[in-house]
């Protein structure tokens, strides 16, 4: 039986310190733990503080493998010994083993891994600064220094370590995006040389060199770098820190006056509703969400919301903003390449098309280094699927990154900590504001029924709203009634909502998203056309295709993530509008078939739900 211990109070003002030299404080009294065995005892139980910790577990940290005959026993001595030190309340014996009972708040070893993880998620810069700073400061040395166990000083403290440095990589982009780079040059000199293998510190160091116009002195620490890792370890410094040199080498790769990028298209000037995707827009990325993926069916108006975004955040990325159409979904039908599209983005940056790394993952980090440190918005316009992308997003911590794409692009979401912005059409009141935009208030309010009409016919689908629009506008003398007389057609063949342009041609733009199917999805879209009802089940829709339940609901899948089709309830699923429904219709009726075919749907796709069982 194990002694009674004595009573010594709560444990509310108890405080354990273990990033440098071994502490215990009650309140302002420090408590002497004279055994090394106590002190590890502690420790082990303390960085699991409010959970179990087995015996075996706390053997090996006091022991090593220098076991003792009777483990339970010896930990029983141990903890009788410890407990009138710390409070009765302190430590809990458990069928598993004992339990500290203190607040990991109490813990700073805990606080500081809470503190990392609250600023990883980014809640904008000063806020992810603030708690860096509160994380960082409770470092006073070695992890667990004056505990004597292996158990605590392997990998226990080499994840610490590794995840205080990345917490100061973190906060040196911080301060280099508010242009503190003077400020902090000699800190990052200092931890550079306390780490002189690591290649991301000394990126870093040369960065906030260069920021410091002290390009020679960079371009000297670059030198004794390479020196270095060629002797200890027969290698050459990381493709990202050679394009930091080479940048130096041709006179450093910010001028004093750099490129500041204002590549967003012009602003649309009747952009209509959304104001509650813009206000969240507006939130999730001031509070530090670094990219945002727009997605929804085609002609919903995707890079019109991101670009009307942009241009009311611009005061925010005062470093600029970069935009690229990725050419996802058009009429090329050949994607922009990953490395095409980081070459423009370098250049429009002021980076020489000779210094670009023809290696992608080269001319990736060429792109990040360039952002990095810096407050800089990039539009990733008509993505065609998260691969394309992903190379192109920025890693700075100032940076944002806004994506759009007639697909889900799920992997960014899970992989990347994307948020996720789905357009659906126009309510009724937008539709209408636009239309009245376009061709005037009173035109559209004096026939109000055949606006209402128009409104209808085009699905509330912004593409379609402003292509008749725009032939309403041209013929200022014809009556909306008429119009929509001639909108009527629409529901027999899309090919009434045809232009000049293919941009803006309805049937065009459908046919994009239809073309990037696999053979047998775009077989079930045009199926799905003969179905009489409004939606159709999941179990309906397989007995369409006449392929294994599981392939269909792949099939369907893919469709859902096209944003061809949506599920409107649990295991039904309808048009997205009613164009897409006469277009498929269209399709069957002509027997035509894509022209673009793979034999496999995407993977992302295939993936976006768990086969049924």
């Amino acid at each position: 039986m194990e002694p009674a211990p004595r009573s010594t109070g709560g444990t509310g003002d108890l405080r354990i310190a273990l990033l440098g030299p071994f502490e215990v404080r009650r309140g302002a009294v420090p408590i002497e733990l004279g055994s090394n065995r106590l002190r590890a005892l502690l420790a082990v139980l303390a960085m699991s503080a409010g959970e179990t910790v087995s015996i075996e577990q706390l053997a090996v940290a006091l022991w090593a493998e220098d076991l003792p005959a009777n483990q339970r026993r010896s930990i029983q001595t141990y903890v009788a010994r410890l407990r009138p030190e710390l409070g009765p309340d302190a430590i809990r014996t458990t069928p598993a083993g004992y339990r500290l009972e203190v607040d990991p708040e109490q813990v700073d070893a805990l606080r500081f891994r809470r503190l990392v993880g609250e600023a990883a998620p980014a809640r904008g810069i000063a806020e992810e600064r603030r708690l860096l700073d509160e994380a960082l400061a409770l470092w006073r040395g070695d992890p667990f220094d004056g505990v004597d166990s292996d158990h605590l000083h392997g990998p226990k403290a080499s994840r610490l370590v590794e995840l205080r440095l990345s917490a100061v990589e973190r906060w040196i982009d911080l301060s280099l995006a508010e242009g503190r780079h003077g400020e902090i040059v000699a800190e990052v000199r200092e931890l550079a040389a306390r780490h002189p293998l690591r290649e991301s510190l000394w990126g870093r160091l040369l960065l906030t060199l260069d920021r410091c116009g002290r390009q020679a002195e960079a371009l000297a620490m670059y030198e004794q770098l390479r020196s270095r890792l060629a002797e200890e370890l027969g290698t050459d410094p990381a493709p990202e820190l050679q394009c930091i040199h080479a940048a130096l080498l041709d006179g450093g790769a910010w001028q004093a006056e750099p490129v500041v990028p204002r590549q967003l298209p012009p602003a649309v000037a009747d952009f209509t509703g959304r104001r509650d995707v813009l206000k969240e827009m507006d939130r999730l990325l001031g509070e530090g969400t670094r990219i945002c993926v727009v997605t929804g069916t085609a002609g919903v108006g995707k890079t019109s919301l991101a670009v009307h975004w942009a241009h009311r955040a611009a005061e925010r990325f005062p470093d600029g903003q970069l935009y690229i159409d990725l050419q996802g979904f058009g009429s090329s039908g050949a994607p922009l390449r990953p490395q095409d599209a980081l070459s423009i983005l370098l250049q429009a940056m002021g980076v020489a098309r000779h210094r670009i790394p023809d290696d992608p993952e080269a001319a990736a980090m060429l792109y990040r280094t360039m952002l990095a440190g810096k407050r800089t918005l990039v539009i990733l316009d008509n993505a065609r699927d998260a691969d394309q992308v992903r190379r192109l997003l920025p890693g700075g911590a100032g940076c944002a990154a806004v994506v759009t794409s007639r697909r889900g692009l799920s992997s960014l979401v899970t992989r990347e900590g994307a948020m996720l912005v789905t357009l659906g059409v126009l309510t009724r009141a937008e539709a209408r504001d636009l239309l009245a935009r376009r061709l005037g208030r009173e035109r559209t309010e004096t026939e109000a029924q055949a606006t209402d009409e128009i409104v209808d016919l085009c699905a509330r689908l912004p593409l379609a709203l402003v292509i008749a629009a725009g032939r309403a506008a041209a013929n200022p003398g014809c009556p909306l009634s008429a119009l929509a007389a001639i909108l009527r057609g629409v529901r027999d063949d899309v090919g009434v909502l045809a232009s000049r342009d293919s941009l803006t041609d309805m049937r065009s733009v459908l046919s994009h998203s239809y073309e990037a199917l696999c053979a047998d999805a775009a077989r079930l879209f045009r199926l799905l056309a003969t179905h009489p009802g409004p939606d159709i089940s999941r179990t309906a829709a397989a007995a369409l295709t006449g392929v294994a339940p599981t392939r269909a609901d792949r099939l369907l899948d893919a469709l859902l993530d096209a944003h061809l089709v949506a599920e409107i309830a649990p295991g039904r699923v309808a048009f997205c509008h009613d164009l897409l429904r006469t277009y498929a219709r269209d399709l069957t009726r002509a027997g035509r078939r894509a022209t673009a075919r793979r034999t496999e749907c995407p993977a992302d796709a295939l993936a976006m739900s768990p086969l049924p069982s």
